[in-house]
């Protein structure tokens, strides 16, 4: 055997070193998802002018702060100017980053101060879901999906990751769905701002007609929501 094929032989066997190292691995979990948002707003201060990179930045700060969500968030986007894949790839970047830190680091992040607090609200949240939807656990993939979909309070990738966890799925499955749930809602909020903001430029009243049943039968989702959860409430013992 040549000194080459010594090499290549023992290059695979280096590897797999290195990644059974639990310190190494440990620290890439807990570094990656972490790194991904600071490449996000780098990637933007290098393609968008600086005033518009300021104002997106502080979208995206205003994201990670209750109770704005995507519902709010991407269809200002939208309206002050950012195509509607950009404000996309951006929120659903960084449902990536705060889904994976959890799935990867959930017993680590909640020694942390702020982190563990928001977890534990996100536990507390996942709980109290299972409880009111007992069908979550039988279609728990599609019923997480779902969860991450829907713009309701408690709802999101940070805690569609912790209930993901507490369902007792696998990690690379609570990742899948809160991936697929967070970019549907991402196209749908966005596609539909950017439509109903083209219809508003060519027709006023129709385009303000359609966003106030948009917002009427939104209101009305929740309240019946909040009313079927309180039944619900009231039933279990």
């Amino acid at each position: 055997m040549t000194t080459n094929q010594k090499r290549t032989t023992s290059e695979p066997d280096g590897w797999k070193a290195l990644l059974a190292n639990p310190y190494l691995v440990g620290a890439l979990k807990f570094i990656l998802p972490l790194a991904i948002i600071p490449a996000v707003f780098l990637g933007l201060y290098l393609t968008e002018p600086y005033e518009q990179f300021l104002i997106i930045s502080g979208l995206i700060v205003a994201y990670f702060v209750p109770p704005a969500g995507k519902e709010t968030i991407i269809p200002l986007a939208v309206v002050l100017g950012y195509p509607w894949w950009l404000i996309t790839l951006v929120i659903f970047l960084l449902d990536v980053a705060v889904s994976l830190f959890v799935v990867w680091n959930l017993d680590l992040a909640m020694k942390l101060p702020l982190i563990g607090r928001l977890i534990e609200r996100g536990m507390t949240a996942g709980r109290n879901y299972t409880v009111t939807q007992p069908w979550l656990r039988r279609f728990s993939t599609i019923g997480l999906i779902l969860f991450v979909f829907f713009p309701l309070q408690g709802t999101g990738a940070m805690n569609g990751a912790i209930l993901g966890r507490l369902l007792g799925l696998e990690k690379r499955r609570v990742f899948g769905c809160v991936c697929i749930g967070s970019l549907t809602s991402c196209l749908v909020f966005a596609l539909g701002a950017d439509v109903l903001l083209d219809v508003y430029r060519q027709d006023p009243t129709l385009g303000i007609g359609i966003l106030v049943a948009i917002i009427v039968a939104v209101v009305a989702g929740v309240v019946g929501w909040r009313v079927h959860k309180r039944r619900l409430r009231g039933r279990t013992p």
